[in-house]
């Protein structure tokens, strides 16, 4: 016991004892500086290194790129920056096939004779005749179609090619359904800043119709609808409008008629 105690005793003695450090002149071994200092000012300067390192580490680990090479750290992190990559590349995949399937119906509507026409036809017409669901014979034309009316209201602008108004303008109460002429697939269903909310349907025999002006449409590119089927409501959106109606246009082989001559449209 008395060895430990003298042990304790000694060591003590050293950290407190007072020392004098002295740094001689390599070659003439004359002073050139001296200081003192303790062992209890040793061990705090160490300590304080230490703590000073241990600082510098955690705001370089947590402030700075550094943090990546921490295992277990990095990999959360980067983990977690990979499923938001993957989510933002999933949503431009969704907005790409979306487009593509607009861009087909675009091609169908200045290129009649599309693959869109042609699955159309297969599917809806496997009858040569059918009875009035907006389909029509095979040999059929303009005159043969029964359209369903996608409005019926007052015609407040009629149809006038050489104005470049490529159909006609249905006044209706608020809120009415806008409806289906004849059977056939979404193409577009899109806003912009002159038509509001537009949407088209491909038909048979290259046959599209068009609304626009909607306030809401309420059928998505690539969705098979009915004749006299609700496809938006009446609006009033878009630059080019003055009023809540439907500008309704009917396109045969790329070709803008008049639809007056074919459907009734006016209430009588």
């Amino acid at each position: 016991m008395s060895e430990a105690k003298e042990r304790k005793s000694s060591i003590a003695q050293k950290m407190t004892k007072t020392y004098r450090v002295v740094f001689l002149d390599e070659d003439t071994l004359g002073e050139v500086r001296s200081g003192r200092i303790s062992g209890n000012g040793i061990m705090l300067g160490i300590l304080g290194f230490m703590l000073l390192t241990g600082l510098l580490t955690f705001f370089l680990v947590s402030y700075t790129p550094l943090r990546h090479l921490i295992p277990g750290y990095a990999e959360i992190n980067n983990n977690r920056s990979y499923m938001e990559l993957r989510k933002k590349l999933e949503e431009i995949e969704d907005q790409l096939d979306d487009q593509q399937v607009y861009t087909d119906g675009l091609k169908n509507i200045f290129n009649p004779s599309g693959q869109m026409v042609k699955a159309m036809e297969g599917n809806m017409l496997s009858n040569q005749s059918q009875s009035i669901n907006g389909s029509v014979n095979a040999t059929t034309s303009m005159a043969d179609y029964f359209f369903c009316p996608p409005l019926q209201g007052e015609v407040s602008a009629a149809f006038d090619a050489s104005n470049k108004h490529f159909g006609v303008d249905i006044v209706a109460a608020k809120d009415s359904p806008v409806k289906a002429i004849l059977d056939g697939i979404i193409i577009s269903a899109d806003w912009s800043v002159k038509t509001g909310n537009t949407i088209s349907i491909q038909h048979s025999h290259d046959l599209i119709s068009v609304y626009k002006h909607n306030s809401t449409l309420l059928k998505k590119v690539g969705q098979k609808v009915v004749a006299c089927e609700a496809i938006a409501i009446i609006g009033n959106s878009g630059v080019l409008t003055n009023g809540p109606h439907v500008h309704f246009e009917i396109w045969n082989n790329g070709e803008a008629v008049d639809p007056l001559k074919y459907i009734i449209l006016e209430n009588t």
